[in-house]
């Protein structure tokens, strides 16, 4: 994530699984989340972050490309990257102008 750049939150759309973003392109996306998912895994979720005052929200369907662990201080988590697969040229545009807001 660029330097400034507001944390977001993904969830999937059947709410079950969900985490925090580290780093969005306009590609895809690098998130953590508790969620043990396997590489393959497609995808379908929600993209929600705050940019001031405004809520902003993406949906795309990304498909599971990268998995490590990470272990924080009292928990484990798995930070994944994520390659959009299906994304309107509207949210593309729209995470390439938030990209440049904080570039």
């Amino acid at each position: 994530m660029k330097d400034g750049m507001p944390h977001g939150y993904w969830e999937s759309c059947d709410a079950r699984q969900g985490g925090v973003i580290v780093d969005i392109k306009e590609n895809g996306l690098c998130v953590r989340s508790l969620v043990d998912m396997h590489i393959g895994a497609e995808l379908r979720i929600r993209i929600f972050f705050s940019l001031g005052n405004e809520f902003s929200r993406f949906q795309v369907l990304a498909r599971t490309i990268g998995k490590d662990l990470c272990c924080e201080e009292r928990w484990k988590a798995y930070e994944y990257e994520l390659e959009f697969i299906g994304i309107s040229e509207q949210d593309r545009l729209s995470i390439r102008q938030t990209n440049n807001i904080y570039s």
